[in-house]
């Protein structure tokens, strides 16, 4: 999760809800245009349509009120289009086929009274009739059904035409029209809207999406270098302390160094009985070993708390590795440890050799310490995104979750009489070689470490 606690990782926070604010807001723009331009397209469409109808039905109009005006012009006393009914029948049969043929055209011719005279009812519609009322105004009519249809940007379903027939102010009958308007474009623009509509959406989506990503990465940098500066400060500290420690503690370990070599030195010399001088020396050999961890104890601790100087070389991880296990044969043998060895090739990298053996020693020895009734220890060389990584797997108990994320600080330790410096300060030899050191367990159980130090470049 994000974390909005520190300054740092508040500013990330607050970049994010600006970046999400401004996709929606780009998002709000982008679909008002779309649809604007949709509705203007489909406008444009609309209106050819209804244009093209028009054309269509004006023609028509024309030469069907030429037929029956006509008809009535040969019957001047006429008062009613049913007087000369069975003429106009005769006279509009040819437009029948218009009616047959499915071209969405319908027709009605009617008297005075509005009674259907032409044609059958059964291949009419029945919107004609009610529209044929529009005749007693006398005047020719264009509307269209619904009339609706144009306010709200749709396309109507008829263009109708009302043609009055008069003679001296008086209604004969007339001529209404239908044509039916089809919308072929309306399925593409609901479509195309609708695909529109996802693709602004599912873009808005992945730029969220990555916004989150970058923001969440960025939080994890500002919380690992927020560690970083921590612990810099904290071995800062620890540095200036370790200095002055060490050189109060050096100064007596080396007095007490040589006054056992010259207590050794006198009772060679001396006519002390061979026993006693026997245990003497494995008393001063004891103190000698003493002394001498106790003087690399303090090494390590300054080691820790300064910058690691280092004496870069061109050297072999793999070789380093294999000489670090040969030096651990006998100690892993008698405790019933089996060291399988994985890997194939050198793997040629710059470092400083000493520093990072100390490092393979200190993870060998742990492992080893972690199966005192015996186990295995599995070592693997490999090159992977060029890096030369060494991967240690031992069948130990592993390392208890809550650990994980502290076994690499100084003076943590799961052993009685451990230090905690050890891990602490391969961590700080590797990170040095411009590497990394992980720790995980394994599924089936035990710890796994991965050392991961830049392969030379002409071999990456």
């Amino acid at each position: 999760m994000l974390g909005c606690g520190g300054r740092p990782t508040r500013a990330v926070c607050v970049a994010l809800a600006l970046g999400v604010a401004a996709a929606g807001l780009t998002l709000a723009a982008l679909l008002a245009l779309q649809r604007r331009l949709v509705s203007e397209q489909k406008t444009e469409e609309q209106t050819l349509i209804l244009e093209t109808a028009r054309q269509r039905c004006d023609l028509l109009k024309k030469v069907m009120l030429a037929r029956i005006e006509e008809v009535v012009d040969r019957h001047p006393r006429a008062q009613s289009l049913a007087e000369v009914a069975n003429e106009l029948r005769s006279e509009l049969e040819p437009f029948r086929t218009l009616l047959e043929t499915g071209q969405g055209v319908y027709l009605l011719v009617v008297d005075a009274a509005l009674e259907r005279i032409w044609p059958p009812a059964e291949v009419s519609e029945p919107h004609l009739e009610l529209c044929a009322r529009n005749l007693l105004a006398l005047e020719p009519a264009t509307y269209t059904i619904p009339d609706e249809c144009g306010r709200r940007g749709q396309t109507p379903r008829f263009l109708c035409y009302a043609c009055p027939v008069v003679r001296r102010g008086a209604l004969l009958g007339g001529l209404v029209i239908h044509k039916e308007l089809d919308d072929p474009v309306r399925d593409v623009f609901e479509r195309l809207n609708r695909a529109m509509t996802l693709t602004l959406v599912g873009g808005q989506a992945v730029l969220l999406v990555a916004l989150g990503a970058i923001a969440f990465s960025a939080s994890r940098a500002v919380a690992a270098a927020e560690r970083s500066r921590a612990e810099n400060e904290r071995l800062a500290a620890l540095g200036n302390l370790a200095a002055g420690v060490a050189h109060e503690i050096r100064n007596p370990l080396n007095t007490i160094a040589l006054t056992c070599r010259y207590l050794e030195r006198l009772l060679t010399s001396s006519d002390a009985a061979p026993e006693l001088r026997a245990e003497v020396n494995k008393n001063l050999e004891i103190v000698a070993s003493e002394l001498g961890r106790l003087g690399r104890t303090l090494d390590n601790f300054v080691l820790l708390a300064k910058p690691a100087e280092l004496e870069m070389a061109d050297c072999d991880l793999a070789e380093l590795v294999d000489e670090a296990l040969s030096l651990f044969a006998r100690e892993a043998e008698e405790a019933g440890v089996a060291i399988e060895r994985a890997g194939q090739g050198p793997l040629p990298i710059r470092a400083d050799a000493d520093r990072l053996s100390e490092v393979v020693a200190n993870i060998v020895r742990n492992a080893i310490q972690a199966m005192p009734d015996g186990g295995n220890l599995a070592v693997r060389t490999e090159k992977a995104g060029g890096m030369a990584r060494v991967v240690f797997e031992d069948t130990g108990p592993g390392i208890p979750p809550g650990h994980l994320t502290r076994v690499f600080e100084p003076y943590y330790s799961t052993k009685r009489s451990g230090l905690g410096l050890g891990l602490a300060l391969a961590r700080r030899i590797v990170a040095a070689h411009g590497g990394d050191i992980e720790a995980a367990n394994r599924k089936e159980g035990g710890a796994v470490f991965t050392l991961s130090i830049p392969l030379r470049e002409d071999a990456a």
